[in-house]
């Protein structure tokens, strides 16, 4: 019986002190300081003595060494990528060829006899003592920035390609022409930076303060900008397709010319932002409020506009043909010239909506609200406007071939023939 009892205790002591790693491994180093090749992926290392341990290509991958004595340890060619570094003794060991992403730095303790490439000790000179030196064009792949005071860095032209600068203060900072792709900016401060020309495809910004920040001929295809605040950001001619905005704020923004090809703006806020010549095929606009934005000339072939509020929109020459629109609220918008034919607007708010020279042939308007709408030659050939509402309605040069006003209230308050 007590065989039994200590057979199932010793393992669960053993996950205690290593967690995930290997436990014959921990054993093997605490006892004899020799590991190499050990695996000790998430081994849980805190506060421990390792001076001089042998970790030659040692997988450590995840450990916490918080605290740990590594002083004339040899960790060369060892794993040690998303490792916790902080408050450890480095002091003379050697990490040649070590596998540093990710690593957290604070207040890590090296010497001059440390073994380390000149990256890593940039790095952990940034993250414990702010930047003292130049880093455009600086190599900081896969650094670990978390947290860290950066505002106003230039980093133009660096490579911070899956590095992770999350929680960072980075207000002002220059990413211009950076590569930051797969890189981490999750609540960081990004006010008024710029990241022109930048590379962030794939990026992580979710909840990013991005209030202000220059976006201009950026790379944000595949992007997460979920929660982002992008008031008054300027995104001009930028790439965002296939990105997730879905909740976004980008009051005021600029997304002229912008990239929005099957982009999820799921309930994003874009009152009064600049969709001139955007591009939003296929894109994701249910719930979203859109109203008093500019959507001059843009493609907005099958976009998703359930729920959506379009009041105020400044649509004049837009492309919203065979879109289904159902019961959206058009009022007040300006949709001069805009094709809709094959739209489904059956229900749709279109008071008092300037709709002069619009195709909607084929177009299905039942129980639309058209009253007081400018219709001023506009293209209804077989459009369906069955119980719908055109009292005071401008039909001056319109075409009606074949057009169906069943039950439609006319301008002048008769009823249309079925």
């Amino acid at each position: 019986m007590k065989i039994l009892i200590i057979s199932l205790i010793f393992p669960l002591l053993l996950t205690t002190v290593a967690e995930a790693a290997n436990s014959d491994s921990v054993k093997r180093l605490l006892e004899t300081r020799e590991c190499e090749n050990c695996d000790l992926v998430n081994a849980n290392l805190k506060g421990f003595y390792l001076r001089g341990a042998n970790l030659r290509g040692a997988n450590l991958k995840g450990a916490n060494l918080n605290g740990a004595d590594l002083g004339g340890a040899f960790l060369v060619k060892a794993n040690l990528t998303d490792a916790d570094l902080r408050n450890a003794n480095l002091e003379n060991a050697n990490l040649q060829d070590a596998k540093l992403e990710g690593v957290r730095w604070n207040n890590t303790i090296v010497s001059d006899r440390t073994v380390i490439s000149s990256k890593w000790r940039l790095v952990m000179q940034v993250v414990n003592q702010g930047v003292r030196q130049d880093l455009q064009e600086a190599d900081l792949k896969g650094a670990n920035f978390n947290g860290v005071d950066l505002r106003n860095v230039n980093l133009a032209g660096a490579n911070l390609e899956k590095a992770t600068l999350e929680d960072a203060l980075l207000s002002g900072a220059n990413f211009n022409q950076t590569n930051l792709q797969k890189t981490s900016f999750f609540i960081s401060d990004l006010r008024n930076a710029s990241f022109s020309e930048a590379n962030l495809k794939e990026g992580s910004l979710i909840a990013a303060d991005l209030h202000g920040a220059n976006l201009t001929q950026t790379n944000l295809s595949r992007a997460n900008l979920s929660n982002a605040y992008l008031g008054g950001a300027n995104l001009q001619d930028s790439n965002l397709n296939s990105a997730n905005l879905a909740r976004a704020y980008l009051t005021n923004a600029n997304l002229s010319r912008a990239k929005l090809q099957r982009t999820n703006l799921f309930t994003a806020d874009l009152r009064g932002a600049n969709l001139d010549s955007v591009d939003l095929s296929s894109a994701n606009l249910r719930g979203a409020d859109v109203s008093d934005t500019v959507v001059k000339n843009g493609n907005l072939r099958a976009l998703k506009l359930e729920g959506a509020n379009l009041q105020q929109m400044k649509l004049s020459g837009a492309d919203l043909s065979g879109l289904n629109l159902k019961n959206v609220d058009f009022n007040g918008s300006d949709l001069r010239n805009t094709n809709l034919s094959g739209a489904n607007l059956s229900g749709a708010n279109l008071k008092g909506v300037n709709l002069s020279g619009a195709n909607l042939v084929q177009a299905n308007l039942s129980g639309a609200e058209l009253s007081q709408a400018n219709l001023s030659k506009a293209n209804l050939t077989r459009a369906n406007l069955s119980s719908a509402n055109l009292q005071q309605t401008i039909l001056s040069g319109i075409k009606l071939d074949y057009a169906n006003f069943c039950n439609a209230t006319m301008p002048n308050g008769s009823k249309g023939k079925c």
